[in-house]
């Protein structure tokens, strides 16, 4: 009988979910094998020319770029991440709840405005390079918007406290007992913290590589803003297919390749998690 009542309370969120997430699935999945009329509009003759298109080496590419750049924003997010979060957890509540305040407070704006503020920054005539040429530093206007490795640059500092906040939760729920213990039998402390820390804490960094990683794929205003047209990543593509290109049967198989990937990412992780239980280092 209880089971029967706890189904009927999850058929609400069921519905929901089937509504507004079930459907507009199945719609891009079904859509990606129609065809682009002459004038744009969507023609329903079934072809699977929209996935052999995927295929083209410009296309490869841009996918190529848009993983690598999800897998260095993972790893740069986790560099900085980490020692961040060790630290942060191991001060007082007062000092850590104010810097885990700090870390939230970038949320409360809007990350397009984000973009545009590092735009200032950044651009040829922005407040780094006439800061550097007042000082001397350089004669001339340093170019650093336009490349990949700005693009990157913004990508982490966006997507950095997804990475932190996972870390942080996993450290602060560490039993310390632990380590002190290994420390106590002749352990380093470079020995105790990859053998015991690191595996303990296992669980936050892969929960913080994967909020950071699948966001990282479909991002595509900074690319935009920041990258021009020099870094086409697989958002802007598929984004250009729907508005631009009016080709909504190839954006659909290009989204659909996108959750495909994201899709064997999650599956990745949930492998390494059930791992990190029984020491995944």
């Amino acid at each position: 009988m209880k089971k029967w009542k706890n189904l009927a309370g999850a058929i609400p969120m069921l519905v929901w979910l089937g509504v507004l997430v079930g459907c507009p699935l199945i719609y891009v999945v079904v859509l990606s094998f129609a065809t682009r009329g002459p004038t744009g509009l969507v023609v329903f003759e079934w072809s699977i020319q929209n996935y052999i298109r995927i295929f083209d080496p410009k296309h490869l590419r841009i996918f190529g770029l848009s993983m690598g750049m999800a897998a260095l924003t993972s790893l740069a997010t986790l560099l900085v991440g980490y020692p961040f979060a060790y630290f942060t957890a191991k001060l007082g509540k007062r000092k850590r709840m104010l810097i885990l305040l700090l870390v939230m407070i970038p949320f409360w704006t809007s990350s397009l405005l984000r973009t545009y503020g590092w735009i200032i920054l950044l651009q040829t005539q922005g407040l780094l390079n006439t800061a550097l040429q007042a000082l001397g530093l350089i004669q001339e206007p340093v170019r650093y918007m336009y490349n990949y490795g700005t693009v990157l640059l913004v990508t982490v500092y966006m997507l950095l406290p997804f990475m932190i906040l996972p870390i942080f939760n996993a450290v602060d729920k560490l039993d310390w007992a632990v380590p002190e213990a290994a420390r106590d039998l002749g352990a380093k402390r470079s020995q105790a913290f990859w053998h015991i820390i690191l595996p303990l804490t296992a669980p936050g960094i892969l929960g913080g590589v994967t909020l950071v990683f699948i966001p990282a794929v479909g991002l595509f205003f900074i690319s935009d803003l920041l990258g021009g047209a020099k870094t086409m990543l697989l958002g802007s593509l598929i984004r250009d297919q729907f508005g631009s290109g009016r080709n909504w049967p190839f954006g659909s198989a290009l989204s659909v390749l996108m959750m495909l990937g994201v899709m064997l990412f999650i599956w990745i992780y949930t492998r390494l998690a059930k791992g990190s239980e029984g020491g995944l280092f």
